[in-house]
């Protein structure tokens, strides 16, 4: 973890154990399309998602503990806005050919 804030985000757990595994976590979280707390030209400089979840624990703008929305529903949530999203774009897109 060569992390420049490494320092600020150990306060933020109670072992460099738990900060390996919710960084990993957050990976995980990022790499199946959760949505980035990082502005858009920071995260245009990042291109491995560790790294880019070591930034977002470093900013403070995520929550962690054990009183958090269970995962596999957090990613069927997304997935299923994900899927109408799609949908909606189909169908727009299919509208534009028939006219």
């Amino acid at each position: 973890m060569a992390e420049k804030n490494i320092d600020r985000m150990l306060e933020m757990t109670d072992s460099k154990y738990r900060l390996s595994v919710i960084t990993a976590k957050r990976a995980l979280q990022l790499s199946a399309g959760a949505p980035s707390v990082l502005p858009a030209e920071q995260k245009a400089k990042i291109h491995n998602v560790v790294t880019l979840a070591m930034r977002e624990l470093a900013t403070g703008q995520l929550t962690t503990g054990q009183e958090l929305i269970d995962e596999q529903r957090f990613f069927q949530d997304y997935q299923r806005q994900r899927q109408i999203e799609l949908q909606k774009q189909l169908t727009a897109e299919r509208e534009r050919e028939r006219d």
